[in-house]
């Protein structure tokens, strides 16, 4: 039996958001991978470009690709400055 949103693992890096119809753009983020009722879950944020993110920020779906070339299905739930939040789109399994 597992802790309710028990935290597995935090990961850090420079990586690349995608989404249709938008530019990538390159970012810093810090994901943290969470075991919830129903799966495995991450979200986060995001550093980077303002004029790269907004439009992003306005899809309902983007993707996330961390350094070591995995991606995350996510979507952006806040965007202040340079900064966004995101949460994953189901569940990540085991990164």
């Amino acid at each position: 039996m597992f802790e309710p949103n028990e935290i597995l693992t935090t990961l850090t890096g420079r990586g690349l958001v995608t989404a249709e119809g938008c530019q990538s753009v390159r970012v810093r983020y810090r994901v943290v991978v969470e075991r919830r009722q129903g799966g495995v879950f991450a979200y986060g944020d995001l550093h980077g470009s303002h004029a790269g993110l907004r439009p992003i920020w306005l899809e309902p779906d983007a993707q996330l690709r961390l350094k070591n070339g995995r991606r995350l299905d996510i979507s952006l739930t806040d965007l202040v400055g340079d900064s966004a939040a995101f949460e994953s789109i189901g569940d990540v399994g085991a990164l």
